[in-house]
């Protein structure tokens, strides 16, 4: 799944109603009260302001608020965008000025929809890059071998003699089932590779 990099706003105005989309980054739940607050005091008097937000490596933390409209007219249709987009880590926040004219269900669902979406054609999106710090001890007869392989595949980090060699990488987790496959195959049929650390982020 994606994420998006920074904070974007757009603004669309239907039948004088003016909704203004932000679709912010977020980590944690705990950061969306303070989001809201923010954003509130930077556009004050507004009518609503509706939003959905995904959370986690698989947007599996998910919730919707209508703030006033009526139910499942706003939040919800935010959220599908969001996940017809295969986003997590976001929230989109969309604030209404109410214009006078009433929209009705059908009007708000696709209004609150197009607001998210045409928010979301300018963000600039990132995608989490997982990477594995791992360990592979080896032989001195297969030393030559797997030493050329790591120094053309991998992030090489340390290199340890001992009675046996300690490698020391970093891979991208995509990557690592080949690796795996291959020192394998280099390192007389043993397992003895290890991951020590991962780290995620999005780039």
């Amino acid at each position: 799944m994606n994420s998006i990099l920074k904070k974007t706003i757009n603004e669309i105005e239907i039948k004088k109603s003016r909704f203004i989309a932000v679709a912010c980054p977020v980590n944690e739940e705990s950061e969306i009260q303070d989001l809201l607050k923010s954003l509130k005091k930077d556009y004050v008097g507004a009518s609503h302001y509706t939003y959905a937000y995904t959370l986690g490596d698989t947007g599996n933390i998910q919730k919707a608020s209508d703030d006033g409209e009526p139910t499942r007219t706003a939040g919800f249709p935010i959220l599908e965008v969001i996940s017809k987009n295969n986003l997590t880590n976001i929230i989109i926040v969309v604030i209404r000025y109410f214009g006078g004219t009433l929209l009705g269900a059908g009007g708000l669902i696709r209004a609150y929809s197009s607001s998210a979406s045409e928010v979301i054609k300018l963000v600039t999106l990132t995608k989490k890059i997982t990477t594995y710090e791992c360990i592979v001890t080896c032989s001195y007869d297969n030393l030559g071998n797997i030493d050329r392989y790591l120094r053309e595949n991998t992030n090489l980090i340390n290199v340890a003699y001992d009675s046996e060699i300690t490698f020391t990488f970093k891979i991208n987790a995509l990557d690592f089932e080949e690796v795996k496959s291959q020192l394998f195959n280099k390192n007389s049929y043993e397992d003895k590779l290890t991951v020590v650390n991962e780290t995620s982020e999005y780039a």
